[in-house]
């Protein structure tokens, strides 16, 4: 029993500090042995839990998801059933976005793991493409041709998609060149809250005037 007890915690210690590790240093920058070390583990013990560093890395992926906030899917979801116009839902989404991969802690660390595979792809990418990146990828399609009506070609609305979720990537990846460039620029929750609103307020600007173009182009 005691044994039962004390395998939950260890199992607990190596998914929590797997995450971090992956999130902040990579896959290929973070070793198995370096792991165990954060978490207090030998490595017999990952091998009894995930049989691999590729098995623990995917279940890194499932564990941070289970810690998340409110992510951009549940946000959409909350602000169609509560009928709110396409635009607000894209708004809404979008800013749900760019706070989860900000936030610091344990809240961003699912946004944290999807941002650096999409940077760095690993052996692993279809799985986790097909759970996590796919799913996200689908619903910003949905809202973005939402607002942007059917004149608008379907590989531009995926250009378009690609650049929203580029920008919250950017924001996520590269604060190191902010603090050398924009030292200024905060991270803290308010600098959090107006980034996240000046993204959705930039993507919803130029959708809409894409929108327009396309629009009179239709009419043509």
């Amino acid at each position: 029993m005691r044994e039962e007890q004390e395998s939950e915690p260890a199992r607990a210690r190596i998914l929590q500090m797997a995450a971090e590790l992956f999130a902040d240093e990579g896959y290929k920058g973070t070793s198995v042995r370096r792991i165990c070390v954060a978490a207090h583990v030998n490595v017999a013990m990952v091998n009894y839990y995930f049989h691999s560093k590729e098995e623990l890395h995917l279940a890194a992926f499932d564990y941070a998801r289970e810690l998340a906030r409110a992510s951009a899917a549940e946000v959409a979801a909350a602000s169609a059933q509560a009928q709110l116009p396409p635009v607000e839902q894209l708004r809404l989404a979008i800013e749900a976005l760019v706070s989860d991969m900000l936030r610091p802690g344990s809240a961003s660390l699912f946004s944290r793991l999807v941002a650096r595979e999409l940077i760095e792809p690993t052996a692993a990418i279809h799985k986790l493409a097909e759970r996590n990146v796919r799913p996200q990828h689908a619903l910003f399609t949905a809202l973005i041709r939402g607002v942007v009506g059917p004149a608008m070609p379907a590989d531009v609305v995926q250009k378009c998609v690609f650049s929203v979720i580029g920008q919250a990537v950017f924001y996520a990846r590269s604060r190191i060149v902010h603090a050398l460039v924009v030292p200024e620029m905060t991270y803290d929750e308010a600098g959090i809250a107006g980034i996240a609103q000046h993204v959705a307020a930039f993507s919803l600007a130029a959708l809409d005037g894409m929108r327009r173009q396309y629009a009179v182009q239709a009419d043509a």
